[in-house]
């Protein structure tokens, strides 16, 4: 491994040869700490972990964890791992997908709730008696569902994925005998900026991979700063409960996931969004729907363009929309551990910022 002499950090990556890789290249920027504490930029270039399946589909891993609460203070570049389509145990798997015009699908079901984004194009998720067909700016909530992607249009579609490890079915059935409660509504309608579609999977009293919700999120807020933001689902365990009929979207949340747990929002910056300085206990991965924006840290800025990935290990940022067109951000944040006892530079304060020595 070197080291990397602006940051401290012993990341390095070698692209492989021998296959196609994505085309334009899957950007991944890594934040990290430098030795005197400062937020930094430790890996920013194209993504180099990929899988090719045979059936036109390229996988590149961004980011993986094993634990929960995730580690974040080793230095280990855990995008580099060899890591199956199950995520490890009390873990996760952070992904984007590329398939081909043509790619035939493979029916298949994990242990996970499954946080999907449509990055560019479009496909059909074909399940067992049915299909929803999904395009640019399309998110899903898959909850352990059979489940077969299809790209049967005429351009490529990228799609990103984070999945966490979730409880395996009852008893191993996968019928969930509750009724299918009816698509949950926002109690007023966001504005143009805000709106978005948000489906989710479950299983019918039979067993079957069914969609339960599909339309606007119903939580949604205006925050002070002028920003917007949506919460699309959480949880408040790992391995994550998926056999039931509760809206994880639609209940009360702060910054941080529950102990555990984790939270996936989506955020759009209006042009001239201010920032605001913070970091939290996670690992954050974050993915740039639309627009760019920039984020800056302690002495140092990076910008992000639509179809971006980040992955933000409880570094010191804020979000700054400087440019003339808005700014859609998906963020997936995983409870992590805290610095204390984890790396003696930092300390945490009583209202939750950061101290130096």
């Amino acid at each position: 491994m070197a080291i990397d002499p602006k940051t401290g950090m012993d990341f390095q990556h070698k692209p492989d040869a021998e296959h196609r890789p994505p085309d334009p290249p899957i950007r991944r920027i890594v934040t990290g700490h430098a030795p005197d504490g400062r937020a930094v930029a430790a890996i920013d270039g194209p993504a180099t972990n990929h899988k090719w399946s045979g059936r036109g589909t390229i996988s590149t891993l961004i980011w993986s964890t094993d634990e929960t609460p995730a580690e974040m203070w080793t230095g280990e570049d855990y995008g580099a791992r060899v890591v199956g389509t199950q995520p490890p145990p009390m873990g996760s798997r952070f992904a984007v997908i590329e398939f081909a015009p043509g790619t035939p699908g493979r029916m298949h079901r994990t242990d996970t709730v499954d946080y999907v984004f449509v990055l560019s194009g479009e496909i059909d998720m074909d399940m067992d008696d049915s299909t929803v067909h999904m395009k640019a700016g399309d998110m899903l909530v898959q909850q352990g569902t059979n489940h077969s992607w299809e790209n049967r249009s005429g351009k490529p579609c990228r799609v990103a994925f984070a999945l966490i490890d979730g409880k395996p079915p009852p008893g191993g059935s996968l019928a969930i005998a509750e009724p299918m409660p009816p698509t949950p509504k926002p109690s007023e309608t966001p504005p143009e900026i805000a709106r978005m579609r948000r489906i989710v999977t479950s299983h019918d009293a039979d067993g079957k991979a069914v969609v339960m919700w599909d339309g606007m999120p119903p939580r949604w807020a205006q925050r002070e700063r002028g920003n917007y933001t949506t919460l699309i689902w959480g949880t408040d365990e790992t391995p994550c409960e998926t056999w039931d009929r509760k809206d994880w979207g639609n209940i009360p949340n702060e910054i941080e996931p529950p102990p555990g747990g984790t939270w996936c929002r989506v955020i759009d910056y209006p042009p001239g969004t201010q920032g605001r300085m913070h970091r939290t206990d996670t690992i954050d991965y974050v993915i740039c729907l639309k627009g760019k924006i920039d984020m800056d840290m302690d002495d140092s800025t990076v910008t992000l363009h639509a179809g971006e990935t980040m992955v933000q290990m409880g570094t010191n940022h804020s979000w700054e929309n400087r440019y003339d067109e808005d700014c859609r951000i998906a963020f997936v944040l995983l409870d992590a551990k805290k610095p204390a006892g984890k790396d003696p530079r930092w300390t945490i304060q009583p209202d939750g910022t950061t101290k130096r020595p």
